[in-house]
């Protein structure tokens, strides 16, 4: 049901908005010292009524010590989506809290802006949104389109657009895959977190927001129907203005941020689904603070630059105040700027610093926001990449700093740093899963081929004993196969003029390939490596021992999957199927040569079973690979909006960003 239809079912009447208004300020009960309203306004994704707003009431009550009790959802529920109301916290009359502290706790009411129930009956309705995987592929073509608009020398070709839909279409397939593994994990009781669901909320959601006018249009009146009800509430019961914080996360931080500036521009908005309602903007000049967490607002501005044209956002100051002369309707008056603070973890796969959106108000000549630099907080403290997209929450470093800094103005107020091990925890744990995938199918393939030799004529007990040991010497030279074959296909490395990118990435595949081949030859026992790749040895005649020819098989056998990934072509999918197709030629030679002649009385499928074990295993880890890396080096690292941004911002392509520097002038300078 939409806004208006919900709204008319709880007001009866919301046409006539100061008339309901006015009711609803008799009925609620608000002790008159309320001054702030806090108003939290949720992400992506099926959000439940008041869970947003209990979430940020629960980190203010816990401010001091003892933390006030957390209450049910019921405390915040009011009867419907489009009505407001304002909810206090349950503040004892006794306790061990200060003057201070109560007279804190008691000027706070807190409301919510839910716009869920918008998406969820266009997901319903299933006749309107574009499958992930198309959609990600038409911004791929929007980003193509930019750069050939906008850069005149180009460097990138069209077979590198051709690449980025293919990551595309990767990223889809590979969170299908991880949710299922996940699912496992939910099963095991080691912790749960459903993956797919983020990816599918947030691109129905974005794709709502963005490419979908009329439903925009209709959340952002929304929201500002309720910021106006709660402004004209308050002051009704208290005979005053309030103040007015705004905690926005992920796809919520957009619409409020829209909704700021549509009533920084016009002095009133309309209702997309009924023209002759019209509602005052004027609520603005309340509005104190701004706080955002995981926020996109970048990739809105950068993809779609036309949701944010046709502003009349030039401020000027006069006696402290910020004036909007060119606002429709009249100019506009802020007593002070609005404190924008943004909060951002690096392993949030949605949330990034707001370079882009700082960049875009200094062009639009506003300066009614008090958002620089140092107003943009990035941080590692969240364990699980991924996951960190809905930490904000219970992070009381976060909120604790936007209360002191922003509502209590305290100029001392500590930002949340970085936790211990965070940083390089969460940027491991997507390459940790990788290799267990890896040492999984080293496994599959290893059982199979002891079970079915005649271990104690090959003199093999150690295979057996050190099982443990060979498995992941194994593994660590088909990690570093992998390391070294997808990096050069998952990179711009090639060109007349890039001739330094193409050595440079090159060198690193074959420094992992290096570290998998030293770890694989140290650890592998000789009389494991005699046993497995030993009979090459009398193929070959040569006079080096057994057990270093069958090292040596290994390497080489890596060697030919590697090279195999540096000429497929540069397509994830068919650079996943050259590499295990080799691999796959690889362990057949390896595998048939070590049996042959041990098989005359034993079964031939439990090798198969292993094989084919090993490949799906195998095939799983190098997607789980490619995601990582395509995660930290083009999202987390920023280069992809970086590159946006210098396509359209500068008009060239943007300078490459190695993790592995090899021009030596640069580093000596």
């Amino acid at each position: 049901m939409d806004a208006a239809s919900r709204g008319t079912e709880g007001g009866r009447g919301e046409r006539a908005a100061s008339a309901v208004d006015a009711a609803i300020a008799c009925n609620v009960p608000i002790a008159p010292r309320v001054q702030k309203i806090v108003v939290a306004i949720h992400g992506i994704g099926n959000q439940l009524h008041s869970d947003t707003v209990r979430s940020v009431a629960s980190q203010f009550g816990s401010r001091y010590d003892p933390p006030l009790p957390v209450m049910p959802l019921g405390y915040f529920d009011i009867a419907g989506v489009g009505e407001v109301d304002v909810r206090q916290l349950d503040l004892p009359e006794g306790g061990p809290y200060t003057a201070e502290q109560r007279a804190f706790y008691s000027t706070l009411g807190f409301a919510e802006v839910y716009w869920a129930d918008i998406p969820r009956e266009v997901v319903k309705q299933d006749d309107t949104l574009e499958e992930s995987k198309a959609w990600g592929l038409s911004i791929v073509s929007r980003a193509q389109a930019a750069y050939m608009l906008n850069v005149s020398e180009r460097k990138l070709e069209p077979a590198d657009f051709s690449l980025a839909a293919g990551v595309v279409e990767e990223i889809v397939e590979t969170v299908a895959v991880m949710q299922s593994l996940l699912a496992v994990t939910e099963k095991a009781g080691i912790f749960k977190f459903d993956l797919a669901p983020v990816l599918r909320d947030y691109v129905g959601d974005v794709q709502l927001v963005a490419d979908f006018k009329q439903h925009r249009d209709t959340i952002v009146f929304r929201f500002h129907r309720v910021m106006k009800r709660l402004v004209d509430l308050v002051t009704t019961r208290c005979n005053c203005a309030p103040e007015v914080y705004l905690i926005a996360h992920s796809e919520g931080t957009v619409i409020s941020f829209l909704g700021i500036l549509h009533a920084l521009s016009q002095s009133c908005v309309q209702d997309p689904r009924d023209k002759k309602q019209v509602i005052s903007t004027d609520w603005v000049k309340c509005l104190r603070g701004f706080m955002t967490i995981g926020s996109p607002i970048d990739k809105h501005v950068l993809l779609w630059p036309d949701l944010w044209r046709n502003m009349a956002l030039t401020t000027r100051e006069t006696d402290g105040a910020i004036e909007l002369p060119d606002r429709t309707g009249g100019v506009l008056r802020l007593g002070s700027r609005i404190k924008w603070r943004n909060y951002y973890d690096f392993g949030d796969p949605v949330g990034f610093a707001l370079d882009t959106t700082r960049a875009y108000l200094d062009a639009a000549g506003c300066k009614a926001f008090e958002f620089e630099d140092r107003h943009d907080y990035g941080f590692a403290r969240y364990w699980l990449p991924g996951k960190a997209h809905t930490e904000y929450w219970t992070d009381a470093g976060v909120f604790n700093h936007f209360i002191e800094d922003v509502m209590l103005g305290e100029s001392d107020a500590v930002p949340p740093r970085n936790r211990r091990a965070r940083g390089f925890v969460s940027t491991a744990i997507p390459y940790l899963l990788s290799f267990a995938l890896h040492l999984a199918a080293v496994f599959f393939v290893y059982k199979a081929v002891t079970a079915s030799s005649d271990a104690d004529s090959s003199g093999s007990e150690a295979a057996f004993i050190h099982l443990t040991r060979s498995v992941f010497a194994l593994a660590c030279l088909l990690m570093g196969t992998t390391v070294a074959a997808r990096i050069p296909r998952l990179v711009k490395a090639r060109g007349a003029t890039r001739t330094d990118a193409w050595l440079r990435w090159r060198v690193a595949a074959l420094v992992a390939f290096g570290v998998g081949a030293l770890l694989f030859w140290l650890v592998l026992r000789p009389d494991v490596a005699e046993f497995l790749a030993g009979p090459f040895g009398d193929i070959v005649h040569d006079r080096m021992q057994d057990s270093i020819v069958g090292k040596l098989v290994f390497v080489a056998a890596g060697i030919c999957v590697a090279l195999s990934g540096w000429f497929a072509p540069r397509r994830p999918r068919w650079g996943r199927r050259v590499i295990v197709g080799m691999g796959a030629l690889m362990t057949v030679l390896i595998v048939g040569v070590r049996l042959w002649g041990d098989l005359e009385d034993t079964a031939l499928w439990p090798v198969v079973l292993g094989g084919l074990l090993f490949l799906y295993a195998w095939w799983l880890a190098i997607l789980i690979f490619d995601l990582a890396f395509v995660w930290h080096r083009y999202v987390r690292n920023s280069v992809a909006l970086d590159t946006l941004r210098a396509w359209r911002l500068q008009g060239r392509d943007a300078q490459p960003r190695p993790i592995v520097r090899m021009n030596r002038q640069r580093k000596a300078r």
